[in-house]
């Protein structure tokens, strides 16, 4: 969301444009939800097979399903298409960064990003067959039965996730004049002054009071959230 309003043009309303996408985003979720946990239920499957629910859990379920052949490869063609166009947004941060910085061509920087990621992005695939009994971090307890993979989605989703989300609460609260603010999100005062105090006080509070749950729970091996066991 950060790439594409960074590419917006000027006329473009941030705020609706936000709002629209908080609520498409939100929908959709909902009606994943309600598509992929009912098969899981109904074939008596585990819903906490973590990241493994999406690549073996539904597989199994979608073969015992009449139609399930078709279902599933419409399913999964969705699921690259969604992956895809994440992956333009997320790509375009290494690309702009070498042609402005080291000032590669668009080509070279999109070659270049993409292979890099699709090697890096081989550990993850691996991670489910031959290179699933390697742990890169044995020697610590906690995440001794940690694959890559599963080392990949805990940094991304519960380290980088919530960093960037606070990073960005402390830019727009302290960093971003206020008048910047109700320019570009077309803001009264009362909406601005909510607006930041959002951004300063309740956002950050929210994010670290989570975070600090979510590690204590894992200092604890409690482990609420983290499930490395397939």
């Amino acid at each position: 969301m950060v790439t594409y309003a960074a590419y917006a043009r000027a006329d473009i309303n941030l705020r609706a444009v936000a709002i629209a996408t908080i609520l498409g985003d939100t929908a959709v979720s909902l009606l994943s939800g309600l598509a992929v946990f009912p098969i899981v239920f109904g074939e008596k499957l585990d819903p906490a097979s973590g990241p493994g629910l999406m690549f073996v859990t539904l597989p199994v379920a979608f073969a015992r399903l009449p139609f399930g052949t078709v279902a599933a490869g419409a399913f999964f063609v969705l699921l690259s298409i969604a992956g895809l166009a994440s992956a333009v947004s997320l790509l375009e941060l290494p690309v702009a960064f070498l042609q402005r910085q080291v000032g590669y061509s668009r080509r070279v920087a999109v070659a270049l990003s993409a292979s890099s990621c699709w090697l890096f992005g081989l550990l993850s695939v691996l991670s489910f067959n031959v290179l699933a009994e390697w742990h890169p971090l044995a020697a610590i307890p906690v995440f001794a039965g940690a694959t890559a993979f599963d080392l990949v989605d805990q940094l991304t989703s519960n380290m980088l996730l919530p960093a960037t989300g606070l990073a960005l609460a402390i830019f727009g609260g302290w960093i971003v004049p206020g008048a910047v603010l109700a320019d570009e999100l077309d803001l009264g005062l009362t909406s601005l002054c909510a607006l930041r105090g959002l951004l300063r006080y309740v956002v950050p509070f929210g994010i670290l009071a989570v975070s600090i749950a979510f590690f204590s729970a894992l200092a604890l091996d409690t482990r609420p959230c983290l499930t490395f066991a397939r």
